[in-house]
């Protein structure tokens, strides 16, 4: 049976950071650059923290 590792994609924080990126209008209606930063499971290990290999 295969040991359980520390996953890779997230070093076992069962989750990354993600940005998304837009553009939006302002009050003014002028196009304004906007960063969406949040929390998600990682997409490695599903949210475990681990992988086994």
């Amino acid at each position: 049976m295969a040991e359980p590792q520390v996953c890779p994609g997230c070093a076992g924080r069962r989750g990354t950071e993600k940005v998304q990126h837009t553009v939006e209008a302002d009050g003014s209606g002028w196009q304004v650059h906007r960063e969406h930063r949040y929390w998600s499971p990682c997409g490695r290990c599903g949210g475990a923290g681990v992988v086994y290999g």
